[in-house]
């Protein structure tokens, strides 16, 4: 009896067991069934981004500069690599591709755990050659990716710019970007690369031990945005061909000043120059140049280090037009001639060869001073020998005289030194676009320099705060604890010399600013923006900076002396035999004084047409050696083509500041 009770107990127990158990079997395959399936299919989805083609660039016209084509690429899928074939499939890849194992292995490592990268864009040939032996290189596969295509070549290169991978800097400004995806890194294509960047599609597949068993239907990218550039292509190529011309021109005149035994104003090989043309209307940049210049597509697909350096020791990258500083010289005379002109500014009394009454100065060669510094006499000598005569403002802008410029800055200390008016040059040079960053929607935009008192304290004191920093001060006596800023300071910044720095784009501003009355516009490049559809979506206007209240009457009687610059002055020769349009352009030459080592930088600033201002056009050859024989020339050319003339050969012109 008892041991049937047992035994009924212990089946039940059994029976218990039992029903718990398949209870929990069925909970696990029928109940929890589905959603384990569906959580290790989750698990094993891979989603890849496929980058996008970036945006065209056009210019104003339409015409394509920059696009993207789809081109055979070897891209390696981290997700499809096991472990222990890590090393060998990169040394297969450098072998095969001939490049080096280090590389790869970077490229591996940057794309993260799972990442997907390109290794390198191959031919047609070599993509099908590849394919042949996937079975060799487990991860990889041929995809067509976009790749960038400079059309224009080497044309307008520093305002198109290049494309380089992100660096670590970009991605934390930016944590959406891909770290094997390249991106603008100047001019256009980072100034504007958010907008022809487009958006990235993506590619979903399912892995299960290294193979692809599921896909997903591809989500196409979409293309970025079209841009069109204010600059005009035709033009361009006529700038840049002038430019070229005028750096070989320098060349030949240095050439004939050794011959001549000047051999102290040829001591360099001529090898830089920039040019700017603007709209004054509207601050567009119609044209820009600068040289040496470079290829945007050496950088498509990574650039090596040797010819990186190679053009890095010639400044190829560097844009002159925008980003080079130097003193603006006679061209900045147009500033101080307004400033006489507007502030009514009193010429000394006291010098000899000055006569305040009649406002005139007498031009031959020289002008004595015994008063500027602790009673010492100085002698400001002119770039000119012999004697040009008795000459008012106008004619001394024509001639390019030095003694009349300083003599206002003189009437400038003289009247109002230590008064709030002792700034009136300045406030003039900075109100027309000089001492300030442009705003130009390119990178690397200067400020330059407009020197005052205020400018030369602050020197002072961090000079003598950390001696070991560059001096900006090169006179210790100026490190005395005394006022560091002398009349002739004045005098220099008067004729564009001294401590005065501005870069071409800022000539080219001030020059606009000053033909259409004074209303300074934001230089800009990009005119607006399309979709992939042609549906406008950015458009840039005109936006003013600033505007000088200047006295049309003295805007009138600037155009025509710089007419006379050309007709009568120091362009003279540079123009002879223009075109019927002759009459109809003005301009001023500059020659800027550099450090003893170099040779003088030649400039040209114009205007276009006279009657009714269109284009600023400035021309700087860096150590070009003189701003009426080189310079003017090129200007010449360039204006020749602004207004219909027949293009003439670019020949020397007079040797004049």
């Amino acid at each position: 009896m008892r041991f049937s009770l047992r035994l009924t107990v212990l089946f039940g127990l059994f029976l218990s067991l039992f029903a718990i158990l398949s209870m929990r079997l069925w909970f696990v395959q029928i109940a929890e069934g589905a959603a384990a399936v569906e959580a290790t299919d989750n698990q094993s989805w891979v989603t890849v981004d496929t980058p996008a083609p970036r945006g065209d660039i056009r210019d104003r016209n339409g015409l394509v500069l920059a696009t993207s084509r789809f081109v055979p690429a070897v891209v390696v899928d981290r997700h499809l690599v096991n472990k222990e074939d890590k090393d060998v499939l990169i040394q297969r890849l450098s072998a095969l591709l001939a490049i080096p194992a280090d590389d790869i292995a970077a490229m591996y490592e940057a794309a993260g755990v799972n990442g997907t990268f390109t290794v390198a864009i191959v031919d047609t040939v070599e993509a099908y050659q590849i394919n042949e032996k996937l079975s060799l290189f487990p991860g990889v596969r041929i995809e067509k990716v976009p790749e960038r295509v400079y059309i224009s070549g080497t044309s307008m290169a520093h305002v198109i710019g290049q494309l380089g991978l992100p660096t670590a800097d970009d991605i934390e400004q930016r944590s959406e970007l891909n770290p094997s995806v390249r991106i603008g890194k100047s001019g256009v294509e980072a100034r504007y690369d958010e907008w022809l960047q487009g958006d990235s599609g993506e590619v979903s597949y399912q892995v299960r031990l290294g193979d692809v068993i599921s896909q997903r239907p591809e989500v196409p990218a979409t293309p970025g945005n079209t841009v069109i550039l204010t600059l005009d292509s035709e033009l361009q190529a006529v700038v840049e061909n002038a430019l070229v011309e005028g750096i070989q021109l320098s060349n030949e005149w240095k050439d004939g000043q050794r011959a001549a035994g000047n051999s102290s104003a040829a001591k360099n090989e001529t090898v830089r120059g920039a040019a700017v043309v603007l709209d004054v209307k509207t601050g567009e940049v119609v044209s820009m140049a600068s040289y040496p210049t470079y290829d945007p597509s050496l950088f498509v697909g990574g650039l090596d280090v040797d010819t990186y350096s190679l053009l890095a020791d010639g400044q190829a990258f560097l844009n002159l037009a925008v980003s080079g500083q130097y003193p603006p010289a006679s061209t900045f005379k147009a500033v101080t001639y307004l400033t006489f002109l507007e502030e009514n500014v009193p010429l000394p009394d006291d010098v000899e060869g000055i006569d305040p009454a009649s406002k005139v100065v007498h031009c031959d060669g020289q002008l004595e001073l015994s008063r500027l510094n602790d009673g010492s006499a100085q002698i400001f000598r002119d770039w000119y020998t012999g004697d040009k005569g008795w000459l008012d403002v106008s004619a001394s802008l024509q001639q390019s005289c030095n003694i009349f410029f300083y003599s206002v800055a003189l009437g400038i200390h003289d009247a109002w030194d230590g008064t709030p008016k002792e700034t009136v040059l300045q406030e003039m040079a900075r109100g027309l676009g000089y001492g300030a960053p442009t705003g130009i929607d390119l990178t690397s935009d200067p400020a330059g320099v407009i020197p005052d008192r205020e400018l030369f304290l602050a020197w002072q004191e961090a000079q003598m705060d950390d001696p070991e920093e560059a001096p900006r001060l090169l006179d210790e006596s100026r490190l005395d604890g005394r006022d560091p800023w002398f009349g002739g300071d004045l005098m220099n910044a008067a004729i564009g010399q001294g401590t005065v720095s501005a870069t071409p784009l800022q000539v080219a501003l001030s020059y606009a600013a000053m033909a259409n009355g004074g209303k300074v516009w934001q230089p800009y490049v990009v005119r607006e923006i399309r979709d992939p559809k042609g549906n406008l979506i950015e458009l840039n206007t005109p936006t003013l900076k600033n505007e000088v209240d200047l006295d049309p009457a003295n805007v009138q009687r600037l155009l025509t002396d710089l007419n006379r610059v050309v007709t009568q002055g120091t362009a003279a020769s540079a123009f002879r035999g223009f075109g019927d349009s002759l009459f109809d352009v003005g301009g001023k030459t500059g020659t800027g004084q550099s450090i003893a080592a170099k040779d003088n930088h030649a400039w040209f600033a114009g205007i276009a047409p006279i009657s009714d201002p269109r284009y600023a056009v400035v021309v700087l050859i860096d150590e070009g050696g003189s701003g009426g024989a080189v310079a003017a020339p090129v200007a010449r050319q360039i204006m020749q083509y602004l207004m219909g003339e027949e293009l003439d050969p670019i020949v020397a012109g007079e040797s004049a500041q």
